[in-house]
């Protein structure tokens, strides 16, 4: 029983050992890296996984990479890039492609596609992919990319980081999402803001979307242009995450952020909560698919004070 459990303890270290060498390291200069396993490879509708102590170790890592299947060729479609799943089943690929892109997976009875959005130099890890003949599944799909915050919408946990400053991706923040500084000091959604560049790990879920595990947010935001300003009049107040200006052209959301300068028509500083329905204010800050991260909103005229209606005439009998 003790020689089991030491070439299991054996096993696993040796695996733990490919795992981390197919996790690879890269920036948004590098190139964008496709890496995995192929656990199972058939030829009919059902994939059948073979009797071996890699089921084991499934049952014991639950949802880490288990590779069994060699030989299989991996390729980006109408690409150059393509490579072969090595004797434990691992692949990894390296190139220049970003963006909506297909996989292809031939060998061991099976040729099946599969449509990827690649991060541009980031890292796409498809754990655990079934081939049975055309089909394919994948038991998880890792991403880990950074770029430039461009749009965030706290309240609905929400935000869109742009891999390489090339490739959009939508990021959920989840309850258990870890938000740090470069330091490690931990930070909240309201320490975010459009143009601070972020280190983003997490899963895809079906939808495409990535909800995050860990944010590693950069000290400085991205250099970029200062947009023009807007007048307009607020006509939704929601202190203290966002208020509603009607502009010419429309309403738009206003996001304030832990940044955002908030002053009264003197140039004081003041809390959004001393902001009215109805007043009028300048807006400097970014535009996004959120709305716009305010840097400052400046009031620039009080709300109107309603006349008082005076006492009515009696009307003659």
């Amino acid at each position: 029983m003790q020689r089991w459990a030491g070439s299991i303890a054996g096993l696993l270290l040796i695996a733990a050992s490919l795992l981390t060498g197919c996790g690879g390291g890269s920036s948004s200069q590098g190139p964008t890296i496709v890496a995995g396993n192929v656990r199972s490879a058939t030829t009919g509708a059902t994939a059948a996984v073979r009797g071996t102590i890699w089921q084991l170790l499934a049952r014991l890592w639950r949802a880490e990479a288990v590779a069994q299947v060699p030989g299989v060729t991996v390729a980006i479609v109408n690409s150059p890039t393509n490579g072969m799943t090595d004797e434990q089943g691992f692949f990894r690929l390296e190139g220049d492609q970003f963006g909506d892109s297909v996989l292809r997976f031939t060998g061991g009875g099976a040729d099946a596609t599969l449509p990827v959005t690649l991060p541009f130099g980031g890292e796409l890890t498809l754990i655990n992919v079934d081939l049975s003949g055309a089909e394919i599944r994948v038991g998880e799909r890792r991403l880990r990319f950074d770029g430039p915050i461009t749009g965030i919408d706290c309240t609905a946990n929400l935000m869109q980081v742009l891999s390489g400053e090339r490739v959009p991706f939508r990021v959920r923040l989840q309850s258990g999402t870890s938000i740090v500084d470069q330091s490690g000091r931990p930070l909240s959604c309201g320490n975010l803001f459009a143009g601070r560049r972020t280190e983003v790990e997490g899963t895809v879920n079906a939808q495409g979307d990535v909800l995050a595990v860990t944010l590693r947010v950069s000290p400085e935001p991205s250099p970029q242009a200062t947009p023009a300003p807007f007048d307009g009049t607020i006509v939704v107040l929601n202190c203290p995450t966002d208020l509603t200006v009607s502009r010419t052209g429309g309403s738009v959301r206003v996001n304030i952020g832990t940044g955002t300068v908030i002053q009264d028509e003197n140039g004081m500083a003041i809390a959004c909560n001393a902001l009215s329905l109805g007043e009028g204010v300048r807006v400097q800050g970014t535009e996004t698919s959120f709305g716009v991260e305010a840097s400052l909103i400046e009031r620039t005229a009080p709300a109107p004070t309603p006349t008082p209606s005076g006492t009515p005439t009696p009307t003659p009998n």
